[in-house]
């Protein structure tokens, strides 16, 4: 019995040994709690947390996508590059590191040594290096220095439509043009690559590790057919260095769709490298500058008034010689005309006569009638920081106000602007909006955007109206009106001139000395496109002040490259086969008589220059349907020298000249 109890002495109860098992349970079932809750409940809280701790995210410049010319030439690409890392923590001797890296990299020695010696684990040294100087760093194998393959916006043209393009920043977001205005569309999805850190929070070294995968943005289709834009920067930069202006801009736009072909400004930038040229370069003038547009505007002056039915075109205007008197303010004319019908105010460009027609129109029809035109509103073209211009309310019309604001002064509008104005004259009398993108296409060739082609838009006037405002504005390029050196021969140009002086706001008055010149005009276009506006300005030119002078001429260059770009053919309601009345000469040949014409025809069809000895320029250009290239007239009278000779061979952009002399 003793002995009994004594083993049972020594074991541990029942409920003891229960309450072990218990406990022991317990705490696994708690473990195995614990380890779910924190291995699949909170499983992306701690990853992301040993993530954050444990590994460093670096952001790689995606790829943009493409901007492409009408016709799919590129104008905007992303090159692959190399861009250069160091981590500091892993370069031995960083003094002569510091060395070896800036004169590798072309960067100074203390800008590389602070990076060298910064407490952060990873530091750009250069990105977008040059491949001879990614060869000098690695052919110096530092240790802790390493590559990551980045892209970055390359223009292939150059200069050409620079400010329109715009450029982008390091981080390759858009900051100027139609880089900025479609950024969304071009800037491909984010990249970012995961760097690993040790114990210490050291990065591991990357050598060897992939490039990230790259995510392209969207190809932007513009308007701009790249042939042309570069016929309009080539005749607008001779226009202002020929002129000694300060600068200048030109623009082509169709009159029915309002697409724009091509924007140009001088002086011309490279955003290859932007940061060289400065903000006033970058700016896109014809979009966001302002003009007082001058004796351009009397063209809408004279619309109103027809459409108003005050005036008719045969309507004759005492222009008082010269002189007229509003108030304490004298209205000038250049010459000094007696009497001129509503045509030949348009023709010789009479301020006078506008501000009598302008009369009999009245304040508030004629202040309707331009905002219907689109002035004082931005057009809605697609380009960032687009100006309304400036028209103010007609109740605050003085009687000179009234008066300047007929023949373009005291109202202000960008370039742009007034070309969509014009626009409604050669369309038949309605509104366009301009526009700069066609589409925009995805990787898949999916087109999420498209500009909407919508029906003919609001109408500023009757197609009457805007048949007798055209066939005025083809008289301004006759022999005696302002801008004779605009004509075409074989084709029918209309247009109108403009020398408008500038606001001196220091002296605040017109200066006497500074002025805008300018023509804006329309000629023929293809089947396909229809009639184009050309508009050249000149700012501040020093040959001559007159539009018909320094910027017609860049107008005619322009036009004759640009139909016989587009292959334009002669318009067969000219006479463009010699004077009335002029037959012309044969030429016998043994027993067979050929005609001279067909001769002159049958070798331009062979691309040889005929002999044009003895004849006229207008007789001579009657014979080409499209021109290779730019023609110079020297003199005036026949024709005595030409250059190609007769006989050579005619090349695509041969230089055409011919040298007159005075007829006897």
């Amino acid at each position: 019995m003793n002995a009994r109890k004594k083993r049972d002495r020594g074991r541990l109860p029942s409920w003891k040994i229960f309450f072990l098992v218990f406990l022991l349970a317990g705490g696994a079932g708690g473990l195995l709690v614990r380890a779910y809750y924190l291995q699949v409940v909170r499983h992306d809280f701690f990853l992301s947390k040993f993530s954050r701790q444990n590994r460093l995210a670096v952001e790689i410049r995606p790829e943009r996508g493409e901007i492409l010319d009408v016709n799919g030439n590129k104008l905007a690409i992303s090159l692959e590059t190399q861009s250069i890392y160091v981590q500091p923590h892993r370069v031995k001797n960083k003094k002569r590191a510091a060395r070896r890296l800036a004169r590798a990299l072309g960067l100074p020695y203390r800008r590389v040594y602070r990076r060298l010696t910064s407490k952060k684990y990873f530091q750009w040294l250069k990105r977008d290096v040059l491949p001879k100087q990614v060869a000098a760093v690695r052919r110096a194998k530092i240790k802790g220095v390493g590559f990551i393959s980045e892209r970055r916006r390359f223009y292939p043209n150059r200069e050409l439509a620079g400010q329109l393009l715009g450029f982008v920043g390091v981080d390759s977001r858009g900051l100027e043009g139609l880089e900025l205005q479609y950024d969304r569309y071009l800037r491909g999805r984010k990249n970012v690559i995961f760097l690993d850190r040790d114990a210490r929070r050291r990065m591991l070294d990357l050598s060897g590790k992939a490039s990230p995968v790259n995510i392209r943005g969207k190809t932007v289709v513009l308007t701009i057919d790249r042939n042309i834009q570069h016929v309009v920067d080539q005749e607008l930069a001779r226009a202002v260095t020929g002129s000694r202006a300060k600068r200048g801009l030109a623009l082509v736009l169709d009159v029915n769709s309002g697409a724009i072909r091509a924007m140009s400004q001088y002086p011309f930038f490279n955003p290859n490298s932007f940061t060289s040229s400065s903000s006033r370069v970058w700016r896109n003038r014809a979009v966001v500058d302002l003009i007082e547009p001058g004796s351009t505007f009397k063209v809408f002056t004279v619309a109103a008034a027809l459409e108003k039915g005050v005036v008719k075109p045969g309507d004759r205007f005492y222009c008082e010689e010269g002189e007229y008197r509003v108030g304490r303010r004298t209205i000038h004319d250049t010459h000094e005309y007696d009497e001129l019908t509503v045509a030949e105010i348009i023709k010789y460009s009479s301020n006078i006569g506008c501000s009598k027609v302008a009369a009999r129109l009245g304040r508030q029809s004629f202040y309707r009638f331009l905002r219907r035109c689109g002035f004082g509103e931005p057009t809605g073209v697609d380009f960032p920081g687009e100006k309304a211009g400036i028209l103010r309310d007609w109740r605050r019309w003085r009687d000179i106000d009234f008066c300047n604001i007929s023949f373009g002064q005291g109202v202000a509008v960008t370039p742009l602007q007034l070309a969509a104005a014009y626009a409604a004259l050669a369309n038949g009398g309605h509104r366009v909006r301009p526009y700069l993108v066609e589409k925009v296409v995805d990787g898949s060739g999916w087109e999420v955007y498209r500009h909407q082609h919508a029906s003919p838009g609001e109408r500023v006037l009757s197609p009457r109206v805007a048949r007798q405002v055209l066939a005025m504005l083809q008289k301004v390029v006759e022999d005696d009106g302002t801008a004779p050196a605009a004509r075409i021969p074989g084709y029918q140009v209309a247009g109108k001139t403009g020398t408008a002086q500038k606001y001196d706001f220091q002296q605040k008055k017109y200066s006497r000395s500074n002025y805008l010149a300018s023509f804006i005009g329309f000629i023929p276009g293809d089947r396909v496109r229809g009639s184009m506006l050309i508009y050249v300005l000149v700012d501040e030119p020093r040959t001559s002040i007159y539009g018909g002078v320094v910027a017609a001429p860049a107008f005619r260059h322009i036009g004759q490259r640009v139909l016989a770009y587009l292959n334009v053919e002669p318009s067969s309601r000219i006479q463009v086969a010699g004077a009335a009345g002029e037959r012309e000469p044969v030429v016998k040949k043994g027993c067979k008589v050929i005609n001279r014409a067909v001769q002159v025809k049958n070798q331009l069809a062979k691309n040889i220059m005929p002999d044009f000895a003895g004849r006229s320029v207008r007789e001579v250009f009657s014979y080409f349907g499209t021109l290779p290239g730019p023609v110079v007239i020297h003199g005036s009278g026949r024709i005595t020298r030409q250059k190609p000779g007769p006989g050579q061979q005619l090349l695509a952009g041969n230089r055409l000249e011919f040298y007159l002399s005075a007829e006897n």
